[in-house]
């Protein structure tokens, strides 16, 4: 996705009692601003930032949109007197890294203390949502046919069934898709039948892309039948608008994203972005994220999710992704390149040989 970036002006006002405990008062000159940089659709984050001016109505908000990928590249371009207050990304990975390369400050604050161990990361970035990694269908399409439930169930179903799955399916390019690369190597982390399933997904001739509303568009329309390894929050929100579209949660196991966020270390602003993150993470900010945003509360209503998928079994293993530094294995440029080789071969070779 080429670089957008939307210029979002709010008020917001002095800090909130939590924040005057654990840091020092702004200043005049700090007082009227706040700049994110993030990567996360200003549509699905724009309640939080609603919110948060309403409370808030002295300062003026930034907010600057990115892919994962643009974002990491815009703040190691940028010298540290120069970085915004916040960072927001979906690819825990490279939060993780740019938090281990010296970029963060500690966020303070109960809310931070009480949060689960892998949503926090030396309380420098922390995870603020809960967003499964789901397969996307298209209804029409499957009408007679049996949805997969299981990544073992949607392999052996492209195995069989070549004919129907092939050049209709999706998923995200690891190349060039921050989040894309996450899962696919937390994938092969995580199941042992990741290596026949690429292989599966190549015979299918997946098409892959660099950006989550463009898949879901083509899934609608039917372009595409079916997506793999979707962020859920994203997909969720249009399957509420969009009754084209199904979403599942897979059955065996769900890798779960936290959005990530963290205070750059030499932020201009430093109370006004203690004030924020930890309005995140609060039990009022996590309300507005889990009823009124298209993004998933960091402790969502399980039930209520599963309750969605018609499914009997309602033993899904959730599988959320820590952040640490585990996250920066494939980070490393010779395993990265060595990922993405094999990766290439398994879904590409055989598009590009036709």
């Amino acid at each position: 996705m080429s670089q957008r970036i939307a210029l979002f002006f709010i008020s917001l006002v002095m800090a909130s009692k939590v924040i005057a405990e654990t840091t020092v008062l702004p200043t005049i000159w700090e007082a009227d601003r706040l700049t994110i940089y993030s990567a996360t659709d200003l549509n699905a984050i724009a309640p939080l930032l609603d919110t948060f001016s309403a409370q808030n109505p002295d300062i003026k908000l930034e907010y600057r949109e990115f892919n994962t990928q643009e974002l990491d590249r815009a703040i190691r371009a940028k010298p540290l007197v120069d970085q915004p207050d916040v960072v927001i990304s979906s690819s825990m990975d490279l939060q993780v890294r740019l938090v281990n390369d010296g970029y963060a400050q500690p966020v303070f604050g109960e809310a931070v203390e009480a949060l689960p161990s892998w949503a926090n990361w030396r309380n420098e970035v922390i995870g603020f949502t809960y967003e499964p990694i789901v397969f996307v269908y298209n209804k029409q399409a499957f009408e007679e046919k049996t949805v997969p439930l299981t990544h073992e169930s949607l392999a052996s179903a492209m195995r069989i069934d070549d004919d129907f799955f092939i050049h209709k399916v999706g998923s995200y390019d690891a190349r060039r898709s921050g989040i894309g690369y996450l899962v696919a190597t937390q994938d092969e982390v995580t199941s042992s039948i990741s290596g026949r399933l690429q292989e599966s997904l190549g015979r299918a001739r997946t098409q892959v892309y660099g950006q989550t509303s463009m898949l879901l568009d083509d899934i609608a329309s039917g372009a595409l039948i079916f997506g793999y390894n979707l962020l859920g929050s994203y997909s969720f929100a249009r399957e509420k608008r969009d009754s084209r579209i199904g979403v599942v949660i897979p059955q065996d196991y769900a890798l779960v994203v936290s959005r990530a966020v963290f205070i750059s270390k030499q932020a201009k602003h430093v109370s006004n972005a203690q004030r924020f993150v930890n309005f995140l993470i609060s039990k009022e900010g996590q309300e507005v994220i889990a009823k009124k945003s298209e993004l998933m509360a960091l402790n969502p209503d399980i039930d209520a999710l599963l309750s969605r998928q018609n499914i009997q079994d309602q033993t899904i293993n959730f599988h959320p992704i820590p952040l640490g530094p585990a996250l920066m294995v494939y980070l490393d440029d010779s395993k990265r390149r060595r990922f993405i080789k094999a990766w290439e071969n398994a879904l590409l070779s055989i598009n590009e040989d036709q």
